[in-house]
């Protein structure tokens, strides 16, 4: 409604998103990519670019090639957080999770 609207506050992680989205995407892409596959069985993707990080989880551009294709795919993805992140802390909390849970994943 225009009264929600009014009284929202902005996104407090989404101020600090693009510095945790450079990080993960310098020294980390392998775990985000770990962390697709956990969430999102089948889709294998070779490259996995954070774009966006706000509270509620983070926008990802992958790249993919189909098994049955030559061509190369590219689009973005929504991978959710379990849960409301509350400051960068919080944040950080949440990816250790995700990633050693696409870890267990992985060894399954």
């Amino acid at each position: 409604t225009a009264e929600e609207y009014t009284t929202s506050k902005p996104d407090s992680i989404s101020a600090i998103g693009n510095r945790v989205a450079q990080h993960m995407n310098e020294d980390h892409m392998e775990a985000t990519i770990a962390m697709i596959a956990s969430q999102i069985p089948g889709l294998d993707v070779t490259d996995a670019t954070i774009t966006s990080v706000d509270s509620l989880g983070m926008y990802v551009k992958v790249k993919r090639t189909p098994p049955a294709s030559d061509q190369t795919q590219e689009f973005k993805i929504r991978l959710p957080f379990p849960r409301v992140a509350e400051d960068r802390k919080d944040v950080k909390s949440i990816i250790v999770e995700m990633t050693q849970a696409a870890a267990r994943d992985e060894k399954e």
